[in-house]
């Protein structure tokens, strides 16, 4: 079961990664606006984190198998026709689909985790799905510039073809490798119990909330406040509407969980952080629109955060037993002071009229080696957030559970992908293109929610014993 959940891990991450790499040549391919790209990877990550409390709930009812593979047949389909786009608006639909397809599989590998392992196993296992997240981090890149090299035209639907292939042969492998679990019942779903209205009122609440975000630049600012009061009340109403259901014990998500202080203070923390992830869009933007270098080039440069990521995450499945939530506090420092590092030696690149003369000291380096930092603290706080979050769940809500967790973290990301790239372009503007500008001021925001989460988890540790 771990090595096909290491696979459906690597996935979510590789695939991330191959498509911030693919943007700039899709933008090229289709005349893709700002708003267009925001939509291909904030959306990505929205779509993928908003399937992930229902996907979970489901796989806790039916069975974590089942919908992990349903979900990666549908992942797989969704890659294929992504990669015959012959349109934005095609393309933006098939990439909502296979992040939500991605989305509705991740909750059943912590399910199963939950279910197959004690908490003493947890943190080696997590550990060892850390690693796959690092595997993914540095492949991901690499493998989406080498695609993307081959043919200006073609390379970017070969990034959508090869995951829909991995999808394929994830599904068969899932079919024949991980057990059933689950209270199937006569095999059928009981859409009741499902609770279809609570996964409306989320579902619409999010994104509502999420969409003046991403189409700020052509909505107005009336139906800015619109979509922002319609997505409070849809949010308020899920919440009186689960208090009702989880009385009956048919609660979509069991919102006392946040009560539990080490749940609660981890999906805060998760959420904060998730912003993090957004670097690796702003790198690849940068070092590809700004700097002028290939796709392959931009690709390698960001691999030296695999290094670290893996490392982390060995490390933080270890440390994750004796130090607790301490370890988190490391991790968030260990990222922070990365990030710093990569500002101050982006200061001393060569200007961007030798764009090329930058590559080999990116390329040996990470950006002064500030990403192997970063990527090390990345791993080295989500791996053990993650198994200390979820330590206190019981199992038979294990999937809803790691499904919020999950759905923090891809708010986090797609908010701070927004956030992060609207400063960006706005930066450039003001500017007069001053790529460099742009860059810092992207990675200062990005640092900034790191922060954030520092300061939320010393309020934890703060709180209570750790």
């Amino acid at each position: 079961m771990v090595g096909v959940g290491q696979l459906v891990v690597f996935l979510g991450v590789a695939t991330g990664a191959m498509l911030v790499i693919a943007v700039p040549e899709i933008v090229n391919t289709f005349a893709a606006n700002e708003d267009d790209q925001q939509w291909l990877v904030a959306g990505f990550s929205l779509a993928y984190g908003l399937v992930q409390v229902p996907s979970g709930r489901l796989g806790d009812l039916w069975g974590h198998r089942e919908v992990l593979v349903g979900g990666l047949v549908l992942y797989g389909l969704a890659g294929v026709t992504a990669s015959l786009a012959m349109s934005s608006l095609w393309l933006v639909i098939a990439v909502l689909v296979l992040g939500g397809a991605l989305g509705a599989v991740i909750p059943q590998v912590y399910g199963l985790s939950q279910q197959l392992f004690s908490y003493e196993e947890r943190g080696f296992t997590y550990g060892l799905l850390g690693v796959a997240v690092a595997v993914g981090i540095g492949s991901g890149p690499i493998m989406g510039g080498l695609l993307v090299d081959t043919s200006p035209a073609l390379g970017w639907r070969l990034v959508f073809l090869a995951a829909g292939i991995f999808g394929v042969l994830a599904a068969a492998l899932g079919y024949w490798l991980v057990p059933t679990t689950g209270s199937r019942g006569s095999g059928r779903i009981s859409w009741r119990k499902a609770d279809p209205v609570g996964i409306v009122l989320l579902g619409v609440g999010v994104t509502a909330l999420w969409l003046p975000m991403v189409e700020d630049h052509t909505l107005r600012s009336f139906d800015r406040w619109v979509s922002a009061t319609v997505g409070v009340s849809f949010l308020v109403g899920f919440v009186f509407w689960d208090r009702q259901r989880a009385r009956r014990g048919l609660a979509l998500f069991y919102l006392g969980l946040l009560r539990i202080r080490s749940y609660g203070f981890g999906v805060l923390i998760t959420l904060l952080f998730g912003a993090y992830d957004s670097l690796f869009y702003v790198l690849a933007v940068y070092l590809q629109e700004g700097v002028g270098h290939e796709p392959l080039t931009a690709g390698i440069v960001m691999a030296p955060a695999a290094l670290g990521a893996a490392a982390g995450a060995l490390i933080g499945g270890r440390m994750v037993k004796r130090a607790g939530w301490r370890t988190v506090a490391i991790g968030l420092l260990v990222a922070l002071s990365g990030l710093i590092v990569v500002v101050v030696a982006d200061i001393f690149l060569p200007t961007l009229d030798s764009p090329h003369s930058a590559a080999m000291p990116l390329l040996v380096a990470g950006l002064g080696a500030g990403l192997v930092i970063s990527g090390t603290g990345s791993s080295l706080t989500f791996i053990p957030s993650e198994t200390l979050t979820l330590s206190k769940v019981p199992t038979e809500q294990a999937g809803s559970a790691a499904g919020m967790l999950t759905t923090a973290h891809r708010f986090g990301l797609s908010a701070g992908t927004v956030i992060v790239s609207t400063a960006l372009f706005a930066t450039l503007r003001r500017t007069g293109d001053d790529w460099l500008a742009a860059f810092r001021v992207a990675l200062l925001i990005i640092a900034g929610f790191t922060f954030l989460a520092l300061v939320a988890n010393f309020a934890n540790l703060w709180k209570g014993k750790p």
